[in-house]
């Protein structure tokens, strides 16, 4: 049963991804699945409740933070995720299925629910990696470090919104803000690592 449902999500993600979300089909899904329509909906009652299953298991919430430990690195992870957002993927079916998403949280609950906690996973995993970063070097206190690391959350936002919505993302001046940011926790220059 869990090797079939996984394989109904893998089917769904790509073909939300190349479709978009109100354009698939659960027809597409059971294609794209190699099984019947039948059998998609003995697992999922809709293509909403496969939307849900996808928003709950996808990887938002922001594990990698959890492995930096330095300055290098947090500012390495923070330009890495920033410079994925100007890529060729950036103004794809991908981007379009990500405002589906956020169009359908705004009418549904527990899709909601779903956004927001992953939402909130990312922002504690973003302000444990500043704290453990900050309290390494130093040089800040509690308060600056919240500043911070809502400074770096709001930029990765930020890519991430202009990415949806196709306007450029400008990269290079979030990149710069992010080491100034991180800089300031450091208290000297930094060197991403990554």
């Amino acid at each position: 049963m869990a090797a079939v449902r996984q394989q109904i999500l893998d089917a769904a993600r790509s073909v939300f991804e190349q479709k978009g979300l109100y354009e698939a089909s659960m027809s597409d899904v059971s294609k794209a699945a190699g099984l019947s329509v039948g059998s998609l909906y003995v697992h999922f009652r809709s293509k909403e409740a496969i939307l849900v299953a996808l928003i709950e298991t996808a990887d938002v919430n922001g594990a990698p933070f959890a492995a930096c430990t330095t300055a290098g690195e947090l500012l390495g992870l923070v330009e890495e995720i920033l410079l994925r957002q100007q890529g060729a993927d950036s103004a794809n079916q991908a981007a379009s299925t990500a405002l589906e998403v956020a169009a359908i949280a705004r009418r549904s609950p527990e899709v909601q629910a779903i956004v927001v906690k992953n939402y909130e996973q990312l922002r504690a995993n973003v302000m444990d990696a500043v704290v453990r970063v900050g309290n390494a070097a130093g040089q800040v206190g509690k308060a600056e470090m919240q500043v911070i690391g809502e400074g770096i959350l709001s930029l990765l936002i930020a890519a991430q919104s202009q990415t949806l919505i196709g306007v450029p993302t400008a990269v290079d001046a979030k990149a710069k803000a992010a080491r100034m940011l991180i800089t300031m926790l450091h208290g000297a220059p930094v060197r991403a690592k990554r």
